[in-house]
């Protein structure tokens, strides 16, 4: 649904909950897949999680739920945050467990697992402000802030770089580290041009490769 005009220039309002009820959710779904289909065709990782997996992020109460609204009460922004690993299902805790014992042990890493915010509300700085809040409760408990970026998101969005200008506002320093990267790969014959349909000969017949 189009936001009024008045939104895009107007103010965010965020609010902090470990819970929401099933009007919100499914808001909040129609908000998902609207701000992450772009990226569907743009990274191999799959981007959007399915509807199950995404209630789990926002009804689980160990998630909690920074949401983004208008002065009106309208949702725009969503970001997700966790310190209890076990409700990220596609990381593995024992590589944050080597990388920060201390930090995981007193659950001090808190993972953002979604962050979103409505198209026609960019300029209203509902994502500055939910990391803002969010950035300030991880301050609280001296933790790691710790998410995952597809390349795009990365390199042409420059999304890691405006997170970590936010939270050396919010902290006064930061470090971005790159803890991982997994690489996607295809070995493909060297006629083949990317994007075109495949062209076979008359009477070809596509043979297993096993």
């Amino acid at each position: 649904m189009p936001l009024p005009p008045s939104v895009l220039t107007g103010t965010a309002v965020v609010t902090v909950d470990s819970t929401v009820d099933v009007h919100t959710a499914e808001t909040l779904w129609a908000l998902y897949g609207s701000s992450f289909a772009s990226l569907q065709n743009k990274a191999a990782a799959r981007q959007l999680l399915s509807r199950a997996e995404f209630e789990l992020e926002v009804l689980d109460p160990r998630v909690t739920k920074y949401i983004a609204r208008t002065d009106s009460g309208q949702i725009i922004g969503l970001c997700t945050l966790s310190n209890d690993l076990a409700t990220v299902p596609w990381v593995s805790p024992d590589f944050y467990a080597a990388r920060y014992p201390a930090q995981l042990a007193r659950g001090a890493v808190f993972y953002c697992g979604v962050a979103m915010v409505h198209s026609e509300a960019r300029l209203t700085g509902a994502f500055a402000a939910m990391v803002s809040t969010f950035g300030r409760d991880i301050a609280a408990a001296n933790g790691i802030l710790a998410a995952d970026m597809c390349r795009f998101n990365v390199d042409v969005v420059q999304l890691a770089s405006a997170v970590t200008g936010m939270m050396k506002q919010a902290w006064g320093a930061a470090n971005l580290v790159e803890l991982d990267r997994q690489i996607y790969l295809a070995w493909e014959p060297a006629n083949h041009s990317p994007g075109l349909p495949e062209q076979r000969g008359a009477g070809t017949v596509a043979r297993p490769l096993l």
